[in-house]
């Protein structure tokens, strides 16, 4: 069996490049790991950090820690953090009482806290954010250094894994080289943001519509988007050119609307819910809206192979609205110019609306998740997506993200498991037991949205097997609230191994029929695997269709040329160390 593992969306380096040149991290580098800011959590006020709570704060996926979990293949996302993740907004009906709690040093507190970042590159944010002048922010410039900050890092060694190398792959001869002695980490660049590559003047841009933007200011953010993207195309033949793209994000880019990301809380305080996240960030300017006529021509620019090596696009975080309209451009391209292009998704979990016009209606309160296992929110899969996905010949990365997966009816259920292992005795029979029972709960979820991706592609398309489409795209180090029995790469192993037991084992597994969740027979899950055992499977999911995907469309054969489809055989038959 291989252990090794592959992750579509992964932010190794983002704590390690906002922390570079800080003077306590003077010796710090991509391999180490970097703390949570417990200082500055410890200043904030109890409503502020109940709002945050469970925020991973420390570094999840270092180098060091992807060693020990054998990510050897890490999709290096890269991300200029969003201005409004600083320039809060608190939103009713707690903005009384945030604007009251957010002021003095509490506003950038809280960005340290959040980000993982030291105080003193939140506060030089905050400068530009707060001074009154309505300074914009070119986060091209922020996208340059953080890559630059990726490939200088691969000249560092790791102190607790000094025969352990980082390397940067330009395309999937060079990732299998890479791989091969099975001691170095082989990373790929990747996007998080098409704003990354954006000069956008004030800081007011980002409560418009690219229409409603002065002449001036739409004719300058146009020029460096077309500048940049073209740029990173063709500097150094796009060597260092990311992969994809994930086109939209967590707040409104002026190219295409996003989807709801951050929620309230669903527990009572003294009558009234919880403030969340959602309460403290504005994300109404762009939200569920189509793609604008800039979108439009940025999404072009990305895809052609006249202007430079092609930029292939992450579906992740866009509005319903930008998803059908992407599907009928991919759509077109493939029927009727004959140019396949497979739609990505790195980190995903299932709603199970059958379609996206379903998804569309239905507004994202605390009542749609109320009682639900899966959760129902238009940012996740529908069954339409899945089927566009397989269509293309695409990817889905599994996310494993506590705040995105599972409905209210899995977190109330498994809050209550949480406290009553607080309250057990350590190492007692019973904390034992109660600890397996929400780590079964946590295997079932992730099963459960494995399973449903490919049982929709069977019954969907006469039969055919979906488990080729299927990956690992964890999210850590993203400012993520991860799964709590498995909080950073470290434990993938266990994971690989729990999924393993708990398939064998014959445990239950759901599927969404119309967003409610029904128990799969048993006869059917094994249809489902297709002949597989359940090693096979996550060996597939962990690494081998990973490895697939990329040798047939991360190759110059595929990235650069101008016309025609990739030969399905492509990619040399290199060894790779178990």
């Amino acid at each position: 069996m291989s252990n090794l593992i592959s992750d579509l969306h992964v932010h190794c380096g983002l704590k390690g490049y906002a922390s570079e040149g800080h003077p306590d991290f003077k010796e710090h580098t991509i391999w180490d790991y970097y703390p949570a800011q417990e200082k500055e959590l410890k200043k904030l006020n109890f409503v502020l950090r109940g709002a945050i709570k469970e925020m991973a704060k420390s570094s999840q996926a270092n180098l060091d820690a992807c060693v020990e979990s054998n990510l050897l293949a890490p999709f290096l996302a890269i991300y200029p953090v969003e201005r409004q993740m600083f320039a809060l907004e608190p939103r009713k009906p707690f903005k009384m009482l945030f604007d009251l709690l957010l002021s003095g040093k509490q506003h950038a507190c809280l960005g340290a806290a959040v980000a993982g970042f030291p105080i003193e590159k939140v506060e030089a944010i905050l400068s530009n954010v707060n001074n009154g002048r309505d300074e914009g922010v070119n986060y091209y410039n922020q996208f340059r250094q953080e890559r630059d900050y990726l490939i200088r890092q691969t000249a560092a060694r790791s102190k607790k894994f000094p025969e352990f190398r980082f390397e940067v792959a330009s395309e999937y001869e060079e990732f299998r080289k890479s791989l091969k002695d099975g001691k170095t980490i082989c990373g790929l660049l990747t996007v998080e943001g098409a704003h990354s590559f954006g000069h956008y003047l004030h800081n007011s841009t980002f409560k418009k519509n690219f229409d409603g933007l002065q002449p001036e200011e739409r004719q300058a953010l146009t020029k460096s988007f077309r500048q940049n993207i073209t740029e990173v195309k063709t500097e150094d033949d796009g060597r260092h050119a990311p992969f994809f793209v994930t086109f939209c994000h967590h707040f409104n880019n002026l190219l295409a609307g996003h989807a709801r990301s951050f929620s309230d809380k669903s527990d009572l305080l003294l009558g009234l819910h919880k403030p969340g996240m959602r309460h403290l960030f504005n994300q109404e300017p762009g939200l569920n809206q189509g793609f604008s006529s800039l979108g439009k021509e940025v999404l072009e620019l990305f895809l052609d192979r006249k202007t430079g090596r092609r930029i292939l696009i992450d579906t992740k975080h866009m509005s319903v609205a930008a998803r059908q309209e992407f599907y009928a451009v991919i759509r077109k391209k493939r029927e009727e110019e004959e140019d396949r292009i497979p739609i990505i998704h790195s980190h995903a979990a299932i709603s199970g609306w059958l379609t996206l016009d379903q998804a569309k209606g239905k507004a994202e309160t605390k009542d749609l998740d109320k009682g639900h296992f899966f959760s129902r929110w238009q940012i996740n899969l529908t069954n339409e997506d899945i089927l566009e996905m397989y269509d293309s010949d695409g990817i889905i990365g599994v996310v494993l993200h506590e705040g995105r997966m599972p409905g209210e009816g899995f977190c109330k259920i498994a809050g209550k498991l949480k406290k009553k292992i607080k309250r057990a005795q350590l190492a007692s029979p019973r904390r034992a037991h109660l600890e397996r029972e929400l780590k079964d709960m946590y295997l079932k979820l992730v099963w459960s949205n494995i399973f449903h991706i490919v049982k929709v592609v069977k019954e969907g398309r006469r039969g055919a097997n979906g488990w080729k489409m299927i990956a690992l795209g964890s999210d850590y180090d993203g400012l993520v609230d991860p799964f709590n029995t498995f909080p950073e790469v470290t434990s993938f192993q266990h994971l690989k191994s729990d999924l393993i037991s708990y398939l064998e084992s014959g445990k239950e597994v759901f599927f969404s029929e119309n967003g409610v969740a029904r128990a799969l027979p048993q006869e059917e899950v094994a249809k489902l695997m297709f002949g597989q055992t359940a090693e096979e499977i996550l060996d597939g999911i962990l690494f081998g269709n990973t490895d697939r995907f990329l040798s047939k469309y991360f190759t110059e054969a595929y990235l650069g040329k101008e016309a025609g489809e990739t030969d399905e055989n492509a990619g040399p038959d290199i060894a790779v160390a178990a």
